[in-house]
């Protein structure tokens, strides 16, 4: 229930921002967005920018203003003694708006980064997962491609890799057709997949690039597995 008094014009006054400051604090660390939040003396909150995640173009005050515009976030951006970029938001709705536009999606693509990468653990997966803001790489390195055909078997096809010799360009690329036709069956939409192969400083590797979306579907898909499901032949 809003206590807020109205003015004499029956409009409830802007809230201020400084209450939500653990809120702010909070969200620019589960975004991984590098940043300082701390209240002024007249309960607005500043945020000191450090991250390269910054969604204006330049690291300029100019540049980030005309973002806070056409993203309608009631603030003001300014420029600090050490050159770093400082967004001042007045109100309450401000920094829920800052929120919902500067780090909402990466909050969606760090927290799906993570989902993902605990179920491929649960299997013995080796994996790695890197993140932008709008894609998901799931990265599968070993030698022979032997964690990109488990993932195979996971999603109900063990012998994808039959008849290709995977310590082969050919046939490691092969295998990335095969996988990403498997993809597209199984999250509904296809995916990119790449493959390169190894040399004397770096393992095999196949890589998936996804929407957060398709990285949710195929997280469920690897999570309703059963375990043992990666027990395949080994190709060579």
């Amino acid at each position: 229930m809003n206590t807020a008094s109205a003015d004499p014009a029956g409009t409830v006054p802007p809230q201020p921002a400084a209450p939500l400051l653990t809120v702010l604090s909070d969200a620019l660390h589960k975004a991984r967005f590098v940043a300082e939040a701390v209240p002024t003396a007249d309960d607005a909150l500043t945020v000191t920018v450090y991250s390269s995640k910054a969604p204006w173009k330049e690291s300029t005050p100019e540049s980030a203003n005309d973002w806070l515009d056409r993203n309608e976030i009631a603030a003001t951006a300014s420029l600090n003694d050490g050159d770093y970029v400082v967004i001042t938001l007045p109100t309450a709705e401000a920094v829920s708006r800052f929120i919902a536009v500067a780090l909402e999606p990466w909050l969606r693509v760090h927290t799906t980064a993570a989902q993902l990468a605990d179920a491929l653990e649960a299997h013995g997966l080796p994996h790695e997962v890197a993140v932008t803001a709008h894609v998901i790489e799931l990265i599968l390195p070993d030698e022979g491609l032997s964690t990109a055909v488990q993932l195979a078997a996971l999603l109900g096809a063990p012998r994808l890799a039959d008849g290709l010799n995977l310590r082969r360009a050919r046939g490691m690329r092969r295998l990335a057709e095969r996988i990403q036709w498997l993809l597209t069956g199984a999250i509904g939409s296809g995916v990119d997949v790449i493959v390169e192969p190894g040399c004397a400083h770096a393992e095999d590797r196949l890589t998936i690039g996804s929407t957060v979306d398709q990285a949710r579907l195929l997280t469920r898909r690897i999570t309703d597995a059963p375990q043992g499901a990666v027990s395949v032949t080994e190709h060579n």
